[in-house]
């Protein structure tokens, strides 16, 4: 099932992301990145949860993904999947129902080397490689962006 995401959300969505990160991850990003990496200010997820358009998808009771998109940047700014879900499907769902629920005609992300090949497959084209600084570890990533079809 697939819900708004609510502020209640943030504890187990920060639980899901730190796990998620930490293992899916660990075949591209260095111990100190992925720590640099998870080590996040709650206060910055506290706004983006109350004040960006995100989405959660529910299996049992249970949080299985999650997606917030940035509406003023045009930036899918969360995406992330618990790792017992991962490659199932379940990303990709809540992906599709998020732009169906998203007013513009393209949107951006940053994807890590991890989540490259998600986003490329689900429409995604690379724009330039990009280093993000996290608690002074250099991550790379790719600002990306997708063009997305009105009817």
């Amino acid at each position: 099932m697939i819900r708004k995401l609510d502020i209640k959300d943030l504890a187990p969505c920060i639980k899901l992301f730190k796990q998620s990160v930490s293992i899916l991850c660990k075949n591209d990003y260095t111990k100190e990145q992925i720590r640099a990496w998870i080590n996040i200010n709650q206060k910055a997820w506290e706004e983006k949860f109350q004040n960006q358009l995100g989405f959660i998808y529910e299996e049992k009771g249970q949080i299985v993904s999650f997606i917030s998109i940035n509406l003023e940047e045009k930036t899918l700014d969360l995406c992330f999947t618990h790792t017992n879900y991962a490659h199932q499907g379940y990303g990709k769902a809540l992906l599709e129902f998020a732009l169906k629920n998203y007013p513009y005609s393209e949107i951006y992300t940053f994807a890590s080397l991890s989540a490259k090949n998600f986003f490329l497959k689900a429409g995604f084209k690379i724009i330039k490689e990009n280093i993000a600084i996290r608690n002074q570890q250099e991550l790379k990533n790719f600002f990306m962006k997708k063009k997305i079809k009105r009817f």
